[in-house]
C-alpha cells in the first residue's frame, strides 16, 4: 500500500509518497534552530526525515517514527531506546564495509536527558569517532521518546575540537522546543 502525504515546511507544500501507513507527527518541526536551517523534509523507510544545515556542521538529521502503541509505560519506553541504541552500536561496523569511514571508534554511550520546565526528558547519546578521506569527524547518535514518537538525531561535526562546537548544543535545544510545544 502506498500513502500519500502532504506535508508543508518553509511556507512550501509538497506530495511525498510513504511505504508504510500514514501517521501524524503531532509536533511542528522548527524551520530553523540555532544557526542550523531546515533544508529538507522526506519520508525514509518507517520513518519522517528532516535536513538541517549550518555552519560548522557536517550532517543534523532527525528522524521520527511512531512509538508501538503498547509503549505507554515509562520502563517500556526506556526499553524501546535502549533497544535503538544498541541497534546503532551494532550497526556501526556497516559504514566500514559500505566505505562512508575507513576506521571508527565508539567513544562513549551514555543517559541523555534533556531538561525541561519541570522535569527532564530521559533520553540517550552514543558518541562515534570515525576517519573519513583522511579528516576526522564527531557522530552523535541522540534518541528519545517524544509525545508517541521516537525522536533520533545525527549530528556529525569535524571532529577536532568537536566539544567546542557551538552545534552540539543544537540536539538539546531542539528537543526542549519540540518537547514543550503541546
Amino acid at each position: 500500500m502506498v500513502v500519500v502525504l502532504t506535508s508543508t515546511f518553509i511556507g512550501l507544500t509538497f506530495a511525498q509518497s510513504a511505504p508504510t501507513a500514514a501517521f501524524r507527527i503531532p509536533f511542528e518541526m522548527p524551520a530553523k534552530i540555532g544557526g542550523a536551517q531546515l533544508r529538507d523534509s522526506t519520508f525514509i523507510a518507517d520513518a519522517m526525515a528532516y535536513r538541517y544545515q549550518g555552519k560548522h556542521i557536517t550532517g543534523f538529521d532527525i528522524y521520527i517514527w511512531p512509538l508501538p502503541a503498547d509503549s505507554l509505560d515509562v520502563t517500556a519506553r526506556d526499553s524501546l531506546l535502549r533497544l535503538e541504541v544498541a541497534k546503532f552500536k551494532e550497526a556501526a561496523p556497516i559504514g566500514l564495509e559500505r566505505g562512508w569511514y575507513e576506521d571508527y571508534k565508539i567513544a562513549f554511550d551514555a543517559p541523555h536527558p534533556v531538561s525541561l520546565d519541570r522535569d527532564s526528558l530521559p533520553g540517550y547519546v552514543v558518541a562515534l569517532v570515525f576517519a573519513r578521506r583522511g579528516q576526522r569527524f564527531a557522530s552523535f547518535f541522540y534518541i528519545y521518546a517524544i509525545q508517541g514518537m521516537y525522536f533520533k538525531i545525527r549530528l556529525t561535526v569535524p571532529g577536532d575540537d568537536w566539544g567546542s562546537n557551538p552545534a552540539m548544543d543544537l540536539p538539546a535545544a531542539l528537543v526542549q522546543r519540540v518537547a514543550r510545544k503541546r
